[in-house]
């Protein structure tokens, strides 16, 4: 079923307008009326007042802030509202970010697609942005007016749906862009970047975590990629490497020098292939000794990735995509659930975006193609419909507002 497209709607009557301003002109001046006027001369002054034209002239307020917002309205359904309420700072220790540049993620299109992931309607998805602070709560350090930052978000809060002019966010989910990157650079951070150092440095134990002693995290081993050029992939294989483990990534040929590119030690080519050719490829690589993976493409190849695992040493696995309530898990494999929600609700959760931003402003790492487009909230839907065909394979799209 095809998404509708932007109808624009009628002002919200969400904000109440001050009342305006009155002034109440008369073409008499009263003066200083002498306190020997005669009742004579008063009563003259009041009949002329009394029959003179009383204008009322009205100064108008300054119109209430108003937000531009691409709302989500139903299922496969949106709408551009040009004066959706412009974002409160509810609680302690918020900031509001005026949007520059958003990131768009598969998750943004499956969510309004599948109907997942949407609390009410109307609401506004979209999980990462950059953009320049406009305001800071009280309670707020270390982040100031006019500061360049990047963030991710929370869908459960609607203030902070990236795809609107105006976000509020907790303090703790904002963060300095590093020196040299651009807008549109910076709001690819927020979803894949954090998505890949978080799962392997924290779920993964992957060397290079800013919460593990380094002596204690091993720098060996293989690490499985499954969909190694997709964007999480792409950062993944990049940490992993930094983290002295050899990568195996599994890629179309399409996008498998992306892969090779990025460090990967071996890139299985999956095309024409059969799961059980994919997995007897993977076992020839590495024997024994995977202990260590991730998958970005569904049920179907998270269960795979569980046969290629080894059968006699601990495993750590995290299907991003989900895994099937039937797969079937040997004892020795531990599935871990990633829940990126925590870098929200857990404020020590930000060391990882620390690190994450040490590492690109020392230049190991290197970000994704980017597709950009122009034209603010009216690209943001043709961007998504864009990724659902797999016309983005290997590339990150951005709309510059």
């Amino acid at each position: 079923m095809p998404l509708s497209f932007f109808r624009h709607l009628n002002c919200f009557n969400c904000f109440r307008r001050e009342q305006p301003e009155v002034i109440i002109a008369t073409s008499t001046s009263y003066g200083n009326d002498s306190a020997s006027r005669s009742a004579a001369s008063l009563e003259k002054h009041r009949s002329k007042l009394s029959s003179e034209k009383i204008v009322i002239e009205t100064r108008p307020s300054s119109p209430p802030r108003t937000n531009p917002a691409l709302l989500v309205v139903g299922k496969r359904q949106y709408d551009i509202q040009e004066s959706y309420p412009f974002p409160t700072l509810a609680h302690e220790g918020e900031v509001i970010v005026r949007t520059k540049a958003v990131g768009l993620n598969p998750i943004d299109w499956k969510s309004v697609e599948y109907g997942f992931c949407l609390p009410e309607f109307p609401w506004v998805t979209g999980r990462e942005m950059a953009g320049v602070v406009e305001k800071v709560g009280s309670g707020v350090t270390d982040i100031t007016v006019g500061q360049r930052v990047w963030t991710s978000t929370y869908y459960r809060d609607r203030r902070a749906g990236c795809f609107q002019h105006y976000v509020t966010v907790p303090q703790h989910t904002v963060l300095p862009i590093p020196t040299g990157m651009s807008f549109e650079e910076a709001s690819c951070l927020g979803v894949a970047a954090l998505t890949a150092a978080m799962s392997l440095w924290h779920w993964l134990e992957v060397a290079g975590s800013p919460t593990t002693e380094p002596q204690t995290i091993p720098k060996s081993g293989y690490l499985l990629i499954w969909g190694g050029s997709t964007i999480t992939g792409q950062f993944a294989i990049q940490i992993a490497v930094l983290g002295g483990l050899k990568v195996i990534a599994v890629t179309s040929s399409k996008t498998a020098e992306v892969a090779k590119r990025l460090g990967a030690s071996h890139v299985v080519i999956r095309d024409g292939k059969s799961g059980e050719e994919l997995v007897s490829e993977i076992r020839a690589i590495a024997g024994d000794e995977l202990t260590r993976g991730i998958d970005l493409v569904g049920p179907e190849t998270a269960s795979l990735c569980l046969t290629a695992f080894s059968t006699t040493q601990r495993v750590l696995f995290a299907p991003l995509a989900m895994i099937s309530s039937k797969a079937e898990v040997p004892q020795n494999i531990s599935v871990e659930t990633v829940e990126m929600k925590q870098f929200v609700l857990n404020e020590s959760s930000q060391a990882y975006a620390h690190a994450l931003n040490r590492l690109v402003e020392q230049g190991k790492l290197v970000l994704p193609e980017l597709t950009v487009l122009d034209g603010g909230l009216q690209r943001v839907v043709e961007g998504l419909e864009r990724i659902k065909k797999g016309d983005m394979a290997g590339k990150k799209v951005i709309v510059r507002m």
